[in-house]
């Protein structure tokens, strides 16, 4: 009987293992430090107002505690707004054809002749949010992986439910875990200057 109840014992344990592999994390998980892109440091040195401004130098925050549900329900359907105005209204393309340039970390902007590519409009749509009051320390950008993209850049805005996806390339935010991508390494979350490997 006492083997029955180790054999019992050990597949329970070995299922929430098993579970515990598989089951979506609500947050990224943070590695060792890193240096942030080189675009990004490029910006900082030459537009440290955007950079303070992306820290949440003068932003007006959002007014609710951290765990109040109403809260995370605000800023999932500011998210929404932020993203499907940027995703529409900018047109992607390359820093090469934009600014004759390999890499160009820049804000696309919004206007009739907004342009940019993937980290433009990561950039842009994190000015827009801060500006109708999204907290600062609940931002950040990251930098995924896909074999038929290569690297690709996306912000990510924390909400108390997990970490959710704002992508140049989808329509829809969705969790981090369950998008298409290999992460790669991301920005401590309102820290433009501080980045760590996801692990």
């Amino acid at each position: 009987m006492r083997i029955f109840w180790l054999c019992v014992a050990f597949l329970l344990f070995g299922a929430n293992i098993a579970h515990a592999k598989t089951a979506p994390r609500p947050l990224v998980s943070f590695g060792a430090a890193t240096a942030m892109p080189t675009g990004l440091d490029e910006l900082c040195r030459s537009q440290p107002a955007v950079c303070a401004t992306m820290a949440g130098a003068g932003s007006a925050m959002l007014t609710a505690t951290a765990t109040d549900p109403e809260a995370d329900r605000a800023r999932l359907r500011l998210l929404k707004r932020v993203d499907a105005t940027i995703n529409a209204h900018v047109r992607q393309q390359s820093d090469r054809a934009s600014y004759g340039v390999g890499d160009l970390w820049r804000p696309s902007g919004v206007g009739r002749n907004a342009v940019g590519d993937c980290e433009d409009l990561a950039i842009q749509k994190r000015l827009e949010l801060l500006q109708a009051g999204f907290p600062p320390e609940r931002l950040f950008l990251a930098i995924v992986y896909r074999t038929d993209l290569g690297l690709h850049t996306v912000l990510v805005a924390r909400l108390d439910g997990g970490d959710m996806v704002l992508d140049s390339r989808s329509s829809f935010i969705e969790s981090w875990a369950r998008t298409p991508y290999q992460w790669v390494i991301a920005e401590q979350p309102g820290s433009p200057t501080q980045w760590n490997a996801v692990s």
